[in-house]
């Protein structure tokens, strides 16, 4: 994949626009197609304008037996209570662009566009069908989700003749990612027998889908996703999970966070190291103190992988058997298959542990995001008999003058000195702050020479 804004595409854009949601009996019938060649402006543009999109077919006659080719694949959420916004935001593989359709809002009910355009072209039905589930299963999404009853993606998704409406109403909404994407970036998630997504049928009778492709996918790179230990393996596949966990206790680490630097019972903290991270739990707790487990509907799977992909995070070297069994401890611990649509098995756990193996851990390092600068040493304070929060500000006063130690020139005027130091990242200096601090550090003012 890559961000660029130097992209052109050929689709095939409908002769008249609509400034209302076609009618299915009366008007689709008679739209007719020209293809042309734009950039994700200009498509945008002709959506605005209420005009219809589809794949290029030969002669322009939308039928699927004339279907040709697609730089594009769109996936229809018809029933959505997330925004089209929020959506996109928490996707992995976000669209090039998304749009608002014409009855978005309806019903309190989010309904939008994503748009994935690719640099290759799709050139055959079954290779087009194959990307819309990879592109669900790389993205964690259930194809089959259902909000209110109603289907939440448009099933007709999965269809390459599918035509596709603009908006020129105005509700029209978009957002631009210009992320272009090649078919190989969905290599991993395009071999359906690997997909997380149990709520996708493939049965015998979906051949197109399930037997017959013709996308043969390449390059192919996984880190290592297969067992260690022979012993291990025969144990998660025979032993309940509660006893696996007991068993391996004491053979892979269960680490949570990056591992922090070790300091002496008097030293009142202890410092982030750079690049931290750690898994977020949901703090919902019971009267019992223990966490309320993560329920089916709230992205149990999604949830899965990105802490599996924060142990790599904070373990790079970590082995696909302790990265799965730390899942395992996840699931036993902070999921509940407790009246689950899709109960989430040991087997489907191994799958998601090979997905997270497989991933470029280099397109996640914005899960660090930010962090506080120091905790208060627990051991200091069971020393000196005092809580966190009596130390807490004490720390802050201790890290701060220590940072204004090591900025500090005695060269340099104060006005000098405070505009290096928050040139360096230090926010919260001031001149009175920085004079106070050479008062206690008994320091004099500089003083230019006569």
């Amino acid at each position: 994949m890559k961000t660029t804004t130097d992209y052109k595409f050929e689709v095939s854009i409908s002769e008249k626009a609509y400034d209302h949601k076609p009618d299915k009996k009366t008007e689709v019938p008679l739209i007719r197609f020209a293809k042309k060649t734009v950039d994700i402006n200009g498509f945008l543009e002709h959506m605005l304008e209420g005009y219809c999109y589809a794949p290029v077919f030969a002669n322009n006659y939308r039928h699927g037996n004339n279907f040709l080719y697609s730089y594009i694949v769109s996936i229809d959420v018809d029933h959505s209570l997330e925004n089209m916004n929020e959506m996109v935001g928490r996707l992995e593989y976000k669209p090039t662009c998304a749009y608002t359709s014409c009855n978005n809002g309806l019903n309190g009910e989010s309904r939008f566009r994503l748009v994935y355009c690719f640099e290759d072209r799709i050139e055959k039905l079954d290779e087009y069908r194959g990307l819309v589930y990879a592109i669900f299963n790389a993205n964690h999404l259930d194809i089959n989700e259902k909000v209110n009853d109603d289907f939440k993606y448009d099933p007709q998704s999965k269809v390459p003749s599918q035509l596709y409406f603009g908006n020129g109403t105005d509700t029209f909404e978009f957002t631009v990612t210009d992320i272009i994407y090649s078919k190989i970036d969905f290599d991993i998630y395009y071999n359906i027998n690997n997909s997380i997504d149990n709520n996708i049928s493939y049965s015998n009778s979906n051949k197109s889908i399930n037997e017959n492709h013709t996308y043969t996918p390449t390059n192919n790179i996984h880190l290592n996703d297969t067992f260690d230990d022979e012993q291990f393996e025969n144990d998660y596949w025979n032993m309940r999970m509660e006893n696996i966990l007991s068993k391996y206790i004491y053979v892979f680490p269960n680490m949570e966070h990056t591992p922090l630097p070790e300091v002496d019972d008097d030293t009142p903290y202890i410092i982030y190291p750079s690049g931290y991270i750690e898994i977020r739990r949901w703090w919902r707790k019971r009267l019992d103190g223990k966490p309320i487990k993560i329920k089916d509907g709230e992205g149990r799977r999604r949830k899965l992988f990105i802490n599996g992909i924060i142990r790599r995070l904070i373990n790079p070297s970590i082995s696909f058997d302790n990265l799965l069994y730390n899942l395992l401890y996840e699931l036993v611990n902070y999921i509940s298959n407790y009246e689950a649509d899709n109960i989430i098995d040991k087997k489907e756990l191994f799958k998601i542990a090979r997905d997270v193996m497989s991933k470029d851990m280099t397109n996640y390092e914005h899960l660090r995001g930010k962090h506080k600068q120091f905790i208060v040493n627990p051991n200091y304070c069971i020393k000196h008999n005092l809580t966190k929060n009596e130390v807490k500000n004490n720390a802050a006063k201790m890290i701060r003058h220590q940072q204004i130690g090591e900025l500090y020139d005695c060269s340099k005027t104060i006005k000098e000195n405070v505009e290096i130091m928050k040139a360096n990242g230090l926010e919260r200096i001031s001149e009175p702050t920085l004079k106070r601090w050479m008062k206690v550090n008994n320091i004099r003012r500089y003083k230019k020479k006569a």
